[in-house]
């Protein structure tokens, strides 16, 4: 202890304290005085470690600390990049894509169970029957009425054919009885009046076609005349105003300007000669205006006299095929008694003959409609105590056997295609709602998980997908995922049983952190971020969750490292 307090007694603050009286007793200078404080520093240092090395050698060693509790140290995670998804996964098991549950549609005892399990069958095959002998007795007696009906029918058709043949042929006998009558071919009179007849009719047409040409051709003599007194205004304007500039300025009015030899532009005075013959053009132009003005109207009053021609020359033919008409009918409604009984007969017997075309088998299609609707009705009967296959396939289960009584529409045979399979399973509506059809899932069979088959979302039932229209309830109300390569896989309906994921979010390169790395307070999300020996609080957006990963939008950047809870 003496050494020890020997070598504290010698410390550098002491020692300054001394020099310092010292130097206020004697008055050294700063130079020295700086040079004593270096080479005293020196010694007190050689002191100190020699006091030092004693203290080591006589002081006992200090306890290793324990280390810290594990279970206290807080974890940590880094702010990594990668693919996020957010699927979701259902069980499904193997079903048949159209397998089909038949059922009896009426109450009744089984007759006859024609196929097995295992059975292939064809669509229209009746697979079994109940006892139903009364049912089947109203079906011939059906078929037979409707046989019947049919017979009637034709046979009704027949005579109505018949009948309008007949009256026909009254019509036609009629027809010929009056034309032997009428003055035709052997009455000279009529002869003469029927050729007038046509005769005027055809002076009609060639009048017609002549006033035509007639008026068309005057019409375009006028058209001539209008663009040719077009033509002679213009001349007419072109001349009188140049003869106006000619007597105006005395310069040609085409060129009023031309070149001296030295270039410059200067008035281009006409002569005598010159300008009269200006003059004169302006007298030609007018006469020609005054001869096209005057053909003009020769042209109209010819294109009016052309029309008053049709108008009267038509009228007059006219009026001669109205008379030539008027004879001839005057001679056909003679006062001849032969005649007129004849177009009587010929009258009835065209009116006897629309009413047999339309004549009606009401009667007899009452007859046949009545014995349809009791047929159909009668094989409906049969038809709901059937099981009848609607469709090709193979028999899967039968719940019943003959003699056993079975219940109106409750199935007792099922049918399908064992090799169109394909995996059903029953969801919630919140789970459907998330998901459509066509999406993509993978499949992973429980004896193979290893293996992704990939599949689509072929059905949903209504009204989440295209199963039924949601007015009525469907028996069926699963989900069916459709194989797209079964990678060789072999699938049994109603064993095969297998894992279907779909996937809902999915994005690449993104911010993630695990869901025990993100921590929440009043609905806000937020981290701790670790920086060196700092930590601070960040708060954080975020998107896709999944189980095992947290999509970070904003907030933390990659590499950041988060303490957890």
């Amino acid at each position: 202890m003496s050494r020890r307090k020997r070598c504290l007694s010698d410390q550098p603050g002491m020692h300054r304290s001394r020099s310092s009286a010292v130097e206020a007793t004697f008055g050294w200078k700063l130079t020295d005085m700086r040079r004593m404080t270096y080479w005293t520093g020196l010694i007190l240092a050689l002191l100190l470690t020699a006091c030092s090395a004693t203290q080591a050698a006589q002081e006992p060693p200090t306890p290793t600390p324990l280390p810290p509790d594990p279970a206290l140290e807080r974890p940590t995670y880094t702010v990594r990049r990668g693919v996020i998804e957010r699927v979701f996964t259902v069980t499904a098991r193997a079903t048949p894509v159209d397998m089909a549950r038949l059922a009896f549609r009426r109450d009744g005892r089984v007759n006859i169970v024609s196929v097995s399990r295992g059975d292939v069958v064809k669509a229209g095959d009746v697979l079994a029957e109940l006892q139903q002998e009364e049912a089947l007795d109203e079906l011939r007696r059906a078929e037979g009425d409707l046989t019947q009906a049919r017979r009637d029918l034709e046979s009704a058709r027949l005579a109505k054919e018949k009948r309008i043949k007949e009256r026909e042929l009254d019509v036609e006998r009629a027809r010929r009885e009056l034309e032997r009558l009428l003055p035709g071919g052997e009455a000279d009179l009529f002869k003469e009046l029927q050729d007038r007849l046509e005769a005027a009719q055809r002076e009609l047409r060639k009048t017609r076609d002549d006033a035509s040409w007639s008026k068309t051709s005057a019409e375009e003599a006028l058209r001539d005349s209008a663009e040719a007194l077009s033509d002679t205004q213009k001349a007419y304007s072109t001349a009188y105003w140049n003869w106006d500039w000619v007597q105006r300025y005395g310069t040609d009015p085409e060129n009023p300007f031309i070149k001296n030899e030295a270039g410059v532009l200067v008035p281009n005075r006409l002569t005598e000669k010159q300008k009269e013959e200006f003059r004169v053009k302006l007298v030609q132009a007018e006469r020609a205006l005054r001869d096209a003005e005057r053909n003009l109207e020769q042209a109209q009053r010819a294109r009016d006299r052309a029309l008053e021609d049709e108008i009267v020359r038509i009228r007059e033919m006219e009026k001669k095929v109205e008379e030539a008409q008027r004879a001839l009918d005057t001679l056909l409604q003679g006062k001849n008694k032969a005649i007129e009984d004849a177009r009587l007969a010929l009258d009835r017997a065209q009116v006897a003959l629309e009413e047999a075309r339309n004549e009606t088998l009401n009667t007899a299609l009452r007859g046949v409609e009545n014995a349809e609707r009791a047929l159909e009705k009668a094989r409906r009967r049969v038809d709901d105590g059937r099981v009848i296959a609607p469709q090709d396939g193979t028999v899967l289960a039968v719940a019943i056997e003959p003699g056993a009584t079975a219940t109106a529409f409750e199935p007792v045979i099922e049918i399908a295609d064992p090799s169109n399979l394909e995996f059903a399973a029953t969801l919630s509506a919140q789970q459907m709602r998330l998901l459509s059809e066509g999406q993509s899932v993978e499949i992973r069979l429980l004896s193979r998980p290893d293996l992704a088959i990939p599949g689509i979302i072929r059905r949903m039932p209504a009204p989440y997908g295209s199963g039924g229209s949601g007015a009525v309830q469907d028996r069926d109300v699963t989900t069916r995922f459709q194989v797209v390569d079964a990678r060789g896989q072999q699938f049994e309906a109603g064993v095969t049983v297998a894992r279907v994921s779909i996937v809902l979010e999915r994005k690449e390169n993104a911010l993630w952190l695990p869901p025990e790395a993100i921590r929440s307070f009043e609905g806000r999300r937020f981290v701790i971020v670790r920086e060196g020996e700092r930590e601070r609080r960040v708060t954080v957006r975020v998107g896709i969750e999944t189980e095992e990963r947290v999509e970070i939008l904003e907030g933390l950047n990659e590499g950041d490292i988060v303490v957890g809870s």
